[in-house]
């Protein structure tokens, strides 16, 4: 078998190649030049994956601009550039919508988590109204993973504490614990799933239902 160049191996291993784009998605135009792009580059879309936000806590009368914000990142731009590619994927009859949700316990207001709270009601709605069309909706709910932010909050002995008293596998995830379960919902194993919120958390959440 041929060696492959680092530039070519993704080609070699049979794949397509990788077509980045560069937005700031506060701009309100990114969603538009993100869809157009990505129709331009591959033709058309199977998968969209919405994963893009930014947290954190605010004052209980926090400026208009921190709320705006924090919608922005964490729900507008989703259902923007979803809304963008929804007749790529209705045209098709086929398709997977996967937003990456993210922590719905919040100890002090954080509009990130309001946001994401609109997120799975709202791809739940749409996973209602798409099904018909063979295209499936659903979240992915990642716990702690194990991430160059998580370990600035959680480091040395705080990570082997907090997972040893709140996480049942006693340790944090990894990025390809989160990577694998959006490529089950991605697939066609996952034909039959529609309008969930699927936590990758090891059970730090406490909640049965």
């Amino acid at each position: 078998m041929p060696s492959c160049s680092p530039a070519s191996r993704t080609r070699c291993r049979g794949r397509h190649p990788a077509h980045p784009a560069r937005a700031g998605l506060h701009d309100a135009r990114r969603a538009t030049e993100i869809a157009g792009a990505a129709l331009a580059a591959l033709g058309h879309l199977d998968i969209l994956i919405n994963n893009a936000g930014g947290s954190r806590p605010m004052e209980i009368d926090a400026p208009e601009e921190q709320w705006v914000e924090g919608m922005t990142l964490n729900f507008d731009r989703h259902r923007q550039l979803t809304q963008k590619l929804l007749p790529n994927f209705i045209a098709r009859n086929a398709g997977s919508i996967i937003s990456l949700s993210g922590n719905l316990e919040p100890e002090v207001v954080n509009a990130a988590m309001v946001a994401k709270a609109g997120l799975e009601v709202w791809s739940k709605g749409l996973s209602e109204q798409l099904g018909q069309h063979g295209i499936t909706v659903n979240c992915v709910q990642p716990g702690l993973i194990d991430t160059a932010q998580i370990r600035r909050l959680y480091p040395g002995e705080e990570r082997v504490k907090f997972a040893s008293r709140e996480i049942a596998l006693r340790d944090f995830g990894r990025p390809e614990d989160v990577a694998n379960a959006v490529t089950f919902l991605a697939s066609p194993r996952a034909r039959y799933v529609t309008g969930i919120v699927l936590l990758v958390d090891s059970g730090m959440r406490r909640y049965s239902f």
